[in-house]
């Protein structure tokens, strides 16, 4: 609880815990064994879970860098621990366990992270996420071959063998029962409908298939994994995995509290020498790593700086790793406790790196001394964006939402260019045949090869705060007319856009959120004067007025307003379209309440007006009153003069 209140990982705490009520400081927990029995199952469990939890398919989004990048990342990462480890006088097998250890980032941090800044879906999330995932498999390896390293010789190498032999006959059954026995016997359980079968099932096949791999002289986490993948494709994958989440998470928990009450306080911090050596192959030299790797693959030097950056720590597997080495007499107990040390500092500071990242990024990149390490991409544009733009769009990012964007540009016939980082990206823009500039957004040079002096609308769909900001700024630096419609995470950001010259602010999630109230609307027969009631409040808010807002010394106050539909009325029988509504009055039609109590909220152009229908329409005073002589079939009065509407987009 207090790890959660000063914004860490309840794994610290968990440590922590252990620490304090180890035996070696206040001895309230004197016998270790029945704890690290526990904790044991915990591991089995955790790897059990891992294999079910596995996505081939998440891996094959990025799976060019996923797979080589993350499979490098490992192996050198490893290898300079060795040599860290050599140079500074430890043994061979040692230096072995260091570089494991070290390699392995924390996936549970790292998403939780990335979750709480919003950037998951982002570029860099995804190649993080990408090389966590193959790492997560590397450790179904090192558990299965580290603890038969004291015993590795001359002598034991046709033992090593046979086992290696025994693990690959185990995969191959695991994949034969998985396809043939597992569905039946899965089918056949779930027509039971009793919810204790498949809790007990899932214990059985993890612990079993652990226990088995155990007897033939394998590690048992590398059974307890297969288990997991053996049904992580099947249709019961989710089922098993929340039955037996709430069990798992008590016995890891346990886990990392009885890796706690290993550590003696007093030794913890004993070899400052080592931890800080430790420190700077886990944090700098692992960042590098990961940055040159990253930009191997073509992403842009951003891409990769966040990517290191979000990836300077060690994890959970790496305490897997540290325990068994410690169970196995593998490793000392200063060792242990220096891997320990490091891995909470790495795992403490882990969420500050992440977001100060952005900042450092464009303060390091202004320094002269760095420009090799932050290269431009070679200024490329598209045949026909390479200059005459005039009245056109700028679209700033062409992720999951520029894309639906761009889409909507193409659909209006409407000019625009794309300013975006991601190569792959480009790539489909270049066959699909859409005008780009390939560049990073927040540099100047790259933002003037966009003409934003000439453009009607520029579109923010960078999920970056800070790189939003200061495109922002240097927008409207350079064309102070110029109107920008910005992404917010949250309100704040919000605020801050708004302050910085923004047009229009969307909220994903607040638009997710209307999204689902609509439904609502539509899916329940609600009395219409509740809803009436409702629409009118939320349309009058201010989310509402970033839709319609037009410029504020220019417009009235906005009010909704409903009208019933007679027969006579030059609107029955047509579609919105047809009525055009929009283009006459200037109002907008926000709700149809049809005649036989039925409420279409929102309505698409090609909804029908029927004698009877009520209409909520929102605008002005004088649209409103516009609309009302429209509606009862006289012209506007002399004298009513009403503002052309403007839309913000015409065709070219």
């Amino acid at each position: 609880m207090i790890a959660g209140v000063l914004r860490q990982s309840a794994l610290v705490g968990y440590i922590l815990g252990g620490i304090l009520v180890g035996p070696y400081a206040a001895g309230l927990v004197q016998d270790l064994s029945l704890v690290s029995q526990f904790a044991d199952i915990g591991v089995i469990l955790l790897m059990f879970t891992l294999g079910i939890e596995f996505s081939f398919s998440r891996l094959n989004e990025v799976k060019k860098i996923a797979v080589l990048g993350g499979i490098l990342e490992v192996v050198l990462v490893v290898l300079l621990g060795v040599g860290l480890g050599q140079l500074l006088g430890l043994s061979m097998v040692e230096s072995l366990f260091l570089g494991c250890v070290t390699a392995i980032s924390s996936t549970m941090i790292v998403l939780r992270v990335l979750g709480e800044e919003g950037e998951l879906n982002s570029l860099h999330g995804q190649v993080m996420l990408g090389i966590l995932i193959v790492q997560d498999l590397a450790v179904v390896v090192m558990v299965s071959l580290l603890p038969k390293l004291g015993d590795l010789g001359a002598t034991e190498l046709p033992a090593l063998g046979a086992s290696l032999g025994i693990a690959i006959l185990l995969v191959l059954a695991t994949i034969y029962l998985a396809q043939k026995v597992l569905p039946v016997l899965m089918d056949r359980l779930a027509r039971e409908n009793n919810n204790d079968v498949f809790l007990l099932f899932a214990l059985t096949l993890g612990l079993g298939i652990a226990t088995l791999a155990g007897a033939l002289g394998l590690s048992v986490s590398l059974g307890a994994f297969l288990a997991g993948l053996m049904i992580s494709e099947s249709d019961y994958a989710h089922e098993i995995l929340g039955k037996i989440i709430s069990l798992r998470d008590a016995l890891v928990i346990l886990f990392f509290v009885s890796v706690g009450m290993m550590v003696h306080p007093s030794s913890l911090f004993a070899n400052l020498g080592l931890l800080a050596a430790v420190l700077v192959l886990v944090i700098p030299v692992k960042f590098l790593v990961v940055f040159f790797i990253t930009r191997s693959f073509r992403y842009h030097s951003r891409v990769a700086f966040y990517a290191g950056m979000g990836l300077m720590q060690t994890g959970e597997f790496s305490f897997v790793l540290a325990k068994l080495g410690m169970d196995n007499q593998l490793i000392s107990p200063q060792l242990y406790n220096v891997i320990l040390a490091a891995s909470l500092f790495s795992i403490l500071l882990t969420p500050l790196f992440t977001r100060i990242a952005p900042h450092w990024y464009h303060q390091l990149r202004k320094l002269s001394a760095l420009k090799w390490f932050f290269p431009e991409p070679e200024l490329e544009t598209a045949e026909d964006s390479a200059g005459g733009l005039s009245q056109h769009v700028i679209l700033l990012g062409y992720g999951r939402m520029g894309h639906h964007v761009g889409l909507a540009l193409q659909q209006f016939k409407l000019p625009f260019v794309v300013i975006e980082y991601d190569y792959h990206v480009i790539e489909r823009l270049r066959n699909g045949g859409i005008s780009y500039i390939y560049g990073d957004a927040s540099n100047p040079h790259v933002l003037e090869k966009a003409s934003p002096e000439t453009a009607r609308l520029a579109i923010l769909a960078l999920p970056d705060s800070l790189v939003n900001q200061m495109v922002l700024r240097t927008l409207i630096q350079k064309n102070p007319s110029l109107r920008v419609i910005c992404r917010a995470q949250n309100h704040r950001e919000e605020q801050l856009m708004f302050e910085s010259g923004a047009y229009e602010v969307v909220q994903p999630e607040e638009e997710a959120g209307l999204q689902m109230v609509r439904q609502v609307i539509l899916g329940l027969d609600l009395p219409p004067d509740d809803v009436v009631e409702y629409l009118e409040n939320m349309y009058l808010k201010d989310y509402h007025e970033i839709i319609y807002q037009q410029d504020s010394e220019q417009s009235e106050a906005l009010k909704v307003r409903n009208f019933k539909v007679e027969a006579g009325s030059p609107f029955a029988g047509k579609t919105l379209r047809e009525s055009r509504i929009r283009e006459e009055t200037g109002c907008s039609v926000v709700t149809i309440l049809t005649g036989d109590g039925a409420t279409i909220a929102n309505p698409h152009s090609s909804a029908t007006v029927s004698p009877g229908d009520t209409l909520i329409i929102m605008g002005s005073p004088t649209q409103l009153l516009a609309f009302s002589y429209l509606n009862q079939g006289h012209e506007q009065e002399t004298g009513e003069q009403l503002p052309e509407p403007k839309p913000l987009l015409a065709p070219q």
